[in-house]
């Protein structure tokens, strides 16, 4: 009978037997494992590529003219190659397309003696780097100011790359004067009580107050939007308030004639002559009644305070008679 002991010393023997097994190719042909790839991953790989050739055509060529910074496009490029996984050997070949006019000519003129990139990337630095870029440079950050419209983000972001091009070692505490000094009076004020003592708590600091500026502004505007709806509507409504209570009389009008009271509704009638003279002393001008009080007289019965009975008037009531 086979015991729990003797199945496991069974199972070493032959665990044992088989690891001792040498298998030789004698072609030497690798065997490479067969990955399937999901049909999402394909997808991927294919989105991905297509970024990258996008942001391949998008990458300006170098011409070597004066508004052109040579290290900030250099280090552009080279971060583009980065993302697409490009070797040096590959950047080299590729890079005259990136070029135009003489920087071309330069490559091409001088293509025996770059063996690598970083001898390529040094000498073209040292040909197209301008003397003048780090003077350029302090001149913008001393005069950089943040604009209206401009987010913050936006505006630090350039701060500090003109801090990196005019002293690469420069402190955070001269950063944040940078900082401070072109920075929006509608959030200079809550920043500086804040006291960032990093660039990335001014960043943090001074997006949350534009945040919270930017909210207050939109709630504002939707009071402003709101007051001013209500003064239109209120504007509108007196407008068409006489139509409204014209049309009201004259519909009012309308039902007690279709069930016979016309005789008993009261109906103002003009003391003008249709040929009178408005100028003559003789027909004073007549009060013009308010659309409210029209509709209000005109539309109640006569009543009589002798015998309650609508209809007539107490001078005209045949019951006064009998008293």
């Amino acid at each position: 009978m086979l015991t729990r002991q003797g199945a496991r010393r069974l199972i070493e023997t032959e665990f044992h037997r088989l690891a001792n097994i040498d298998i030789n190719f004698p072609d030497h042909t690798p065997i490479n494992p067969i990955v399937s790839n999901p049909t999402n991953l394909i997808m991927a790989e294919k989105t991905v590529a297509t970024l990258l050739s996008k942001a391949m055509e998008q990458t300006p060529k170098f011409s070597g003219k004066p508004d052109q910074d040579a290290d900030e496009w250099m280090k552009n490029l080279t971060d583009t190659f980065r993302m697409a996984d490009m070797t040096e050997a590959q950047a080299l070949k590729i890079i005259p397309t990136f070029l135009e006019g003489h920087p071309k000519q330069w490559f091409t003129g001088n293509s025996a003696i770059f063996e690598s990139w970083s001898v390529f990337k040094a000498q073209f630095i040292h040909t197209y780097s301008s003397p003048s870029s780090k003077q350029l440079a302090s001149n913008r950050l001393r005069t950089r100011q943040q604009r209206h419209d401009e987010a913050a983000i936006e505006y630090y972001i350039d701060v500090m790359k003109l801090c990196k091009l005019v002293d690469p070692t420069m402190t955070d505490a001269s950063k944040i004067d940078h900082l401070y000094h072109g920075l929006k009076p509608s959030l200079m004020k809550e920043v500086f009580r804040r006291a960032p003592s990093t660039p990335a708590e001014f960043l943090e600091q001074a997006r949350q107050e534009e945040n919270l500026d930017r909210l207050v502004n939109t709630s504002f505007q939707q009071t402003n939007d709101s007051d001013i709806q209500a003064t239109n509507y209120s504007n509108n409504s007196l407008y068409r308030s006489p139509q409204k209570f014209a049309t009201a009389h004259y519909q009012n009008s309308s039902h007690m004639h279709s069930k016979g009271y016309s005789a008993n509704v009261y109906s103002p009638r003009t003391t003008y002559n249709q040929f009178h003279d408005p100028s003559s002393s003789r027909y004073p001008p007549q009060t013009q009644q308010s659309s409210f009080s029209a509709l209000h007289y005109q539309s109640r019965p006569l009543r009589c305070y002798l015998c309650q009975k609508l209809g007539h008037i107490a001078r005209d009531c045949r019951s006064a008679k009998n008293y």
